[in-house]
Protein backbone atom coordinates (compact mmCIF):
# COMPACT_ATOMS: atom_id res chain seq x y z
CA UNK A 1 0.00 0.00 0.00
CA UNK A 2 2.53 2.55 0.84
CA UNK A 3 4.11 1.73 -2.99
CA UNK A 4 1.03 2.78 -4.54
CA UNK A 5 0.54 5.62 -2.05
CA UNK A 6 4.19 6.62 -3.48
CA UNK A 7 3.54 5.90 -6.75
CA UNK A 8 -0.23 8.08 -6.75
CA UNK A 9 1.88 11.22 -5.21
CA UNK A 10 4.26 11.05 -8.14
CA UNK A 11 1.58 10.73 -10.45
CA UNK A 12 0.02 14.20 -9.32
CA UNK A 13 3.63 15.64 -8.92
CA UNK A 14 4.02 15.37 -12.75
CA UNK A 15 0.67 17.00 -13.69
CA UNK A 16 2.63 20.80 -12.42
CA UNK A 17 3.97 23.16 -14.96
CA UNK A 18 7.17 22.58 -14.55
CA UNK A 19 9.51 19.69 -15.01
CA UNK A 20 12.65 20.58 -13.57
CA UNK A 21 16.01 18.19 -12.97
CA UNK A 22 15.20 18.19 -8.80
CA UNK A 23 11.53 16.74 -10.41
CA UNK A 24 13.38 14.23 -12.15
CA UNK A 25 15.70 12.98 -9.87
CA UNK A 26 12.74 13.01 -7.23
CA UNK A 27 10.81 10.86 -9.96
CA UNK A 28 13.55 8.51 -11.13
CA UNK A 29 14.24 7.87 -6.72
CA UNK A 30 10.83 7.26 -6.36
CA UNK A 31 10.78 4.66 -9.23
CA UNK A 32 13.46 3.12 -8.37
CA UNK A 33 12.55 2.80 -4.77
CA UNK A 34 9.04 1.49 -5.67
CA UNK A 35 10.84 -1.15 -8.53
CA UNK A 36 12.94 -2.32 -4.91
CA UNK A 37 9.83 -2.61 -2.60
CA UNK A 38 8.06 -4.76 -5.26
CA UNK A 39 10.84 -6.79 -6.69
CA UNK A 40 11.52 -7.78 -2.56
CA UNK A 41 8.13 -9.39 -2.63
CA UNK A 42 7.60 -13.21 -2.23
CA UNK A 43 6.48 -14.30 -5.95
CA UNK A 44 6.42 -17.47 -8.22
CA UNK A 45 8.53 -18.17 -11.19
CA UNK A 46 5.97 -16.68 -13.57
CA UNK A 47 5.16 -13.40 -11.56
CA UNK A 48 8.79 -13.02 -10.92
CA UNK A 49 9.51 -12.98 -14.79
CA UNK A 50 6.54 -10.35 -15.54
CA UNK A 51 8.04 -8.42 -12.61
CA UNK A 52 11.31 -8.80 -14.07
CA UNK A 53 10.03 -7.01 -17.57
CA UNK A 54 8.30 -4.67 -15.91
CA UNK A 55 11.08 -3.28 -13.88
CA UNK A 56 13.27 -3.57 -16.91
CA UNK A 57 10.53 -1.23 -19.00
CA UNK A 58 10.63 1.06 -16.31
CA UNK A 59 14.64 1.48 -16.14
CA UNK A 60 14.46 2.07 -19.80
CA UNK A 61 12.11 4.69 -19.77
CA UNK A 62 14.56 6.56 -16.81
CA UNK A 63 17.14 6.21 -18.81
CA UNK A 64 15.20 7.75 -22.14
CA UNK A 65 14.38 10.68 -20.29
CA UNK A 66 18.24 11.46 -18.21
CA UNK A 67 19.71 11.01 -21.84
CA UNK A 68 17.55 13.02 -23.86
CA UNK A 69 17.50 16.41 -22.75
CA UNK A 70 15.49 18.00 -25.45
CA UNK A 71 12.38 16.05 -24.40
CA UNK A 72 9.32 18.48 -24.00
CA UNK A 73 7.43 18.15 -20.90
CA UNK A 74 4.42 16.27 -22.23
CA UNK A 75 6.95 13.43 -24.05
CA UNK A 76 8.70 13.35 -20.21
CA UNK A 77 5.47 13.54 -18.69
CA UNK A 78 4.35 10.51 -21.29
CA UNK A 79 7.36 8.10 -20.57
CA UNK A 80 7.47 8.36 -16.90
CA UNK A 81 3.52 7.91 -16.73
CA UNK A 82 3.62 4.66 -18.94
CA UNK A 83 6.71 3.39 -16.22
CA UNK A 84 4.37 4.11 -13.18
CA UNK A 85 1.58 2.73 -14.99
CA UNK A 86 3.53 -0.70 -15.55
CA UNK A 87 4.11 -0.61 -11.64
CA UNK A 88 1.17 0.30 -10.50
CA UNK A 89 -0.88 -2.27 -12.19
CA UNK A 90 2.08 -4.79 -10.70
CA UNK A 91 1.76 -3.47 -7.60
CA UNK A 92 -2.34 -4.43 -7.99
CA UNK A 93 -1.37 -7.97 -8.90
CA UNK A 94 0.33 -8.76 -5.56
CA UNK A 95 -2.50 -7.14 -3.26
CA UNK A 96 -4.11 -9.76 -1.05
CA UNK A 97 -7.06 -11.32 -2.03
CA UNK A 98 -9.51 -10.49 0.19
CA UNK A 99 -10.82 -12.74 2.93
CA UNK A 100 -14.01 -14.75 2.97
CA UNK A 101 -16.16 -14.29 6.14
CA UNK A 102 -17.10 -16.99 8.31
CA UNK A 103 -20.61 -16.57 6.76
CA UNK A 104 -19.12 -16.76 3.30
CA UNK A 105 -16.47 -19.86 4.08
CA UNK A 106 -19.96 -21.80 5.44
CA UNK A 107 -21.84 -21.12 2.21
CA UNK A 108 -19.41 -21.43 -0.04
CA UNK A 109 -18.68 -25.35 2.02
CA UNK A 110 -21.95 -26.14 2.18
CA UNK A 111 -22.33 -25.52 -2.02
CA UNK A 112 -19.27 -27.61 -2.00
CA UNK A 113 -20.68 -30.11 -0.09
CA UNK A 114 -23.92 -30.07 -2.21
CA UNK A 115 -22.19 -30.51 -5.54
CA UNK A 116 -20.48 -33.81 -4.08
CA UNK A 117 -22.99 -35.11 -2.81
CA UNK A 118 -24.61 -34.63 -6.32
CA UNK A 119 -21.87 -36.21 -8.13
CA UNK A 120 -21.93 -39.02 -5.78
CA UNK A 121 -25.44 -39.42 -6.16
CA UNK A 122 -24.57 -39.79 -9.85
CA UNK A 123 -22.00 -42.32 -9.67
CA UNK A 124 -23.83 -44.33 -7.41
CA UNK A 125 -26.43 -44.89 -10.23
CA UNK A 126 -24.43 -45.04 -12.70
CA UNK A 127 -22.31 -47.92 -11.08
CA UNK A 128 -25.65 -49.21 -10.64
CA UNK A 129 -26.69 -49.05 -13.73
CA UNK A 130 -23.60 -50.74 -14.90
CA UNK A 131 -24.01 -53.52 -12.34
CA UNK A 132 -27.27 -54.48 -13.88
CA UNK A 133 -26.02 -54.34 -17.26
CA UNK A 134 -23.51 -56.75 -16.16
CA UNK A 135 -26.05 -59.12 -14.51
CA UNK A 136 -28.53 -59.06 -17.09
CA UNK A 137 -25.72 -59.66 -19.58
CA UNK A 138 -24.35 -62.61 -17.24
CA UNK A 139 -28.08 -63.74 -17.16
CA UNK A 140 -28.75 -64.21 -20.93
CA UNK A 141 -25.22 -65.79 -21.33
CA UNK A 142 -25.92 -68.24 -18.44
CA UNK A 143 -29.50 -68.73 -20.12
CA UNK A 144 -28.18 -69.66 -22.95
CA UNK A 145 -25.20 -72.14 -21.75
CA UNK A 146 -28.22 -73.79 -19.90
CA UNK A 147 -29.88 -73.60 -23.19
CA UNK A 148 -27.38 -75.73 -24.62
CA UNK A 149 -26.74 -77.96 -21.79
CA UNK A 150 -31.06 -78.84 -22.25
CA UNK A 151 -30.27 -79.58 -25.98
CA UNK A 152 -27.48 -81.61 -24.95
CA UNK A 153 -29.61 -83.52 -22.38
CA UNK A 154 -32.14 -84.02 -25.35
CA UNK A 155 -29.57 -85.12 -27.76
CA UNK A 156 -28.57 -87.93 -25.14
CA UNK A 157 -32.05 -88.50 -24.28
CA UNK A 158 -33.21 -89.06 -28.50
CA UNK A 159 -29.28 -90.76 -28.61
CA UNK A 160 -30.27 -93.66 -25.71
CA UNK A 161 -33.83 -94.39 -27.55
CA UNK A 162 -32.00 -94.69 -30.67
CA UNK A 163 -29.69 -96.62 -29.18
CA UNK A 164 -32.34 -98.68 -27.92
CA UNK A 165 -34.20 -98.98 -31.38
CA UNK A 166 -30.52 -100.05 -33.10
CA UNK A 167 -30.05 -102.58 -30.29
CA UNK A 168 -33.48 -103.82 -30.39
CA UNK A 169 -33.16 -104.51 -34.63
CA UNK A 170 -29.94 -105.71 -33.98
CA UNK A 171 -31.39 -108.40 -31.66
CA UNK A 172 -33.89 -109.19 -34.04
CA UNK A 173 -31.30 -109.18 -37.21
CA UNK A 174 -29.19 -111.63 -34.97
CA UNK A 175 -32.34 -114.15 -33.88
CA UNK A 176 -33.23 -114.33 -37.38
CA UNK A 177 -29.62 -115.19 -38.53
CA UNK A 178 -28.96 -117.61 -35.90
CA UNK A 179 -31.94 -119.77 -37.83
CA UNK A 180 -29.97 -120.04 -40.65
CA UNK A 181 -26.56 -120.75 -39.25
CA UNK A 182 -27.71 -124.45 -39.72
CA UNK A 183 -29.04 -123.94 -43.57
CA UNK A 184 -25.17 -122.08 -44.44
CA UNK A 185 -23.33 -125.12 -42.99
CA UNK A 186 -24.85 -127.01 -45.42
CA UNK A 187 -24.30 -124.99 -48.58
CA UNK A 188 -21.28 -126.31 -50.37
CA UNK A 189 -18.36 -124.05 -51.02
CA UNK A 190 -19.30 -123.34 -54.42
CA UNK A 191 -22.49 -123.80 -54.65
CA UNK A 192 -24.97 -121.02 -54.90
CA UNK A 193 -26.38 -119.60 -52.17
CA UNK A 194 -30.21 -120.52 -50.77
CA UNK A 195 -32.82 -117.70 -51.60
CA UNK A 196 -33.04 -116.97 -47.56
CA UNK A 197 -29.74 -116.78 -46.91
CA UNK A 198 -29.20 -114.81 -49.87
CA UNK A 199 -32.35 -112.49 -48.51
CA UNK A 200 -30.30 -112.38 -45.27
CA UNK A 201 -26.88 -111.02 -46.58
CA UNK A 202 -28.97 -107.71 -48.40
CA UNK A 203 -30.05 -107.01 -44.74
CA UNK A 204 -26.58 -107.55 -43.25
CA UNK A 205 -25.62 -105.29 -46.10
CA UNK A 206 -28.35 -103.29 -45.31
CA UNK A 207 -27.40 -102.83 -41.88
CA UNK A 208 -23.74 -101.87 -42.54
CA UNK A 209 -24.64 -99.48 -44.77
CA UNK A 210 -26.79 -97.32 -41.88
CA UNK A 211 -24.42 -98.28 -39.58
CA UNK A 212 -21.58 -96.70 -42.09
CA UNK A 213 -23.72 -94.19 -43.12
CA UNK A 214 -24.89 -92.70 -39.08
CA UNK A 215 -21.06 -93.05 -38.12
CA UNK A 216 -20.56 -90.16 -41.06
CA UNK A 217 -23.40 -87.96 -39.66
CA UNK A 218 -21.92 -88.04 -35.97
CA UNK A 219 -18.74 -87.11 -37.43
CA UNK A 220 -20.52 -84.47 -38.88
CA UNK A 221 -22.37 -83.16 -36.05
CA UNK A 222 -19.72 -83.60 -33.43
CA UNK A 223 -17.35 -81.29 -35.31
CA UNK A 224 -19.87 -78.55 -35.62
CA UNK A 225 -20.90 -78.99 -31.87
CA UNK A 226 -17.19 -78.49 -30.92
CA UNK A 227 -16.70 -75.62 -33.16
CA UNK A 228 -20.01 -73.68 -31.84
CA UNK A 229 -18.76 -74.62 -28.74
CA UNK A 230 -15.34 -72.72 -29.04
CA UNK A 231 -17.54 -69.60 -30.38
CA UNK A 232 -19.39 -69.68 -27.45
CA UNK A 233 -15.92 -69.67 -24.89
CA UNK A 234 -14.31 -66.51 -27.13
CA UNK A 235 -17.96 -65.21 -26.94
CA UNK A 236 -18.33 -65.64 -23.37
CA UNK A 237 -17.83 -62.70 -20.72
CA UNK A 238 -18.22 -64.11 -17.25
CA UNK A 239 -16.23 -65.71 -14.86
CA UNK A 240 -15.41 -69.24 -14.90
CA UNK A 241 -17.31 -69.12 -18.64
CA UNK A 242 -14.77 -70.58 -20.92
CA UNK A 243 -13.90 -73.20 -18.18
CA UNK A 244 -17.28 -74.44 -18.03
CA UNK A 245 -17.51 -74.38 -21.71
CA UNK A 246 -13.84 -76.32 -21.76
CA UNK A 247 -16.15 -79.10 -19.54
CA UNK A 248 -18.79 -79.67 -21.74
CA UNK A 249 -16.46 -79.98 -24.65
CA UNK A 250 -14.53 -82.97 -22.52
CA UNK A 251 -18.07 -84.74 -21.91
CA UNK A 252 -19.04 -84.16 -25.63
CA UNK A 253 -16.23 -85.33 -27.14
CA UNK A 254 -16.53 -88.62 -24.08
CA UNK A 255 -19.65 -89.29 -25.28
CA UNK A 256 -19.18 -89.22 -28.90
CA UNK A 257 -15.68 -91.31 -28.42
CA UNK A 258 -17.98 -93.76 -26.49
CA UNK A 259 -21.25 -93.84 -28.85
CA UNK A 260 -18.53 -94.12 -31.99
CA UNK A 261 -16.88 -97.32 -30.44
CA UNK A 262 -20.01 -98.74 -30.46
CA UNK A 263 -21.09 -98.01 -33.98
CA UNK A 264 -17.58 -98.76 -35.02
CA UNK A 265 -17.73 -102.26 -33.37
CA UNK A 266 -21.39 -103.03 -34.81
CA UNK A 267 -20.35 -101.90 -38.37
CA UNK A 268 -17.09 -104.44 -37.96
CA UNK A 269 -19.50 -107.63 -36.81
CA UNK A 270 -21.96 -106.36 -39.77
CA UNK A 271 -18.64 -106.80 -42.07
CA UNK A 272 -17.60 -110.07 -41.03
CA UNK A 273 -21.19 -111.66 -41.31
CA UNK A 274 -21.37 -109.91 -44.91
CA UNK A 275 -18.20 -111.85 -45.80
CA UNK A 276 -18.92 -115.16 -43.37
CA UNK A 277 -22.10 -115.38 -45.80
CA UNK A 278 -20.46 -114.56 -48.81
CA UNK A 279 -17.21 -117.20 -48.34
CA UNK A 280 -19.93 -120.04 -47.32
CA UNK A 281 -18.11 -119.79 -43.85
CA UNK A 282 -20.76 -121.28 -41.12
CA UNK A 283 -18.80 -121.35 -38.45
CA UNK A 284 -17.12 -117.73 -38.99
CA UNK A 285 -20.83 -116.98 -39.45
CA UNK A 286 -21.80 -118.63 -35.97
CA UNK A 287 -19.26 -117.08 -33.94
CA UNK A 288 -19.79 -113.70 -34.67
CA UNK A 289 -23.47 -114.24 -33.78
CA UNK A 290 -22.37 -115.39 -30.51
CA UNK A 291 -19.89 -112.29 -30.22
CA UNK A 292 -22.81 -110.21 -30.82
CA UNK A 293 -25.74 -111.73 -28.79
CA UNK A 294 -22.84 -111.23 -26.32
CA UNK A 295 -22.43 -108.02 -26.40
CA UNK A 296 -26.14 -107.33 -26.61
CA UNK A 297 -26.51 -108.81 -23.53
CA UNK A 298 -24.38 -106.75 -22.07
CA UNK A 299 -25.80 -103.58 -23.54
CA UNK A 300 -29.07 -104.35 -21.86
CA UNK A 301 -27.64 -104.81 -18.29
CA UNK A 302 -25.90 -101.46 -18.57
CA UNK A 303 -28.54 -99.43 -19.94
CA UNK A 304 -31.14 -100.81 -17.44
CA UNK A 305 -32.95 -103.88 -19.50
CA UNK A 306 -34.70 -100.99 -21.72
CA UNK A 307 -34.58 -103.52 -24.93
CA UNK A 308 -36.86 -105.50 -23.43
Amino acid sequence: MAVLGLLAALAVGMDSEMWGPADGVKAFAALEQALDKITKIHMSPEESKHAEKVATDVRKAIAVVESKSNLTKAQRNEKIGTAIKELMELQAEFKPKKHMTEEEGKARLAELEKNLKAKKELLAKEESMIKLYTLQKELAEKKLQLQKLIEKKEQAEAAKKSGAADAAAETTLVNKLMKLSGDLAKVDKKAELPAPIKAALTEVKASAKKESDEIAKMEVNNKKAMADLDAEAKKSTIKGGEQMIHRLKKQETRSFKKLRAQKQSQLNELKALEQSIEKHDAKAFTATLHKMQHELKALTAKSGDFLH
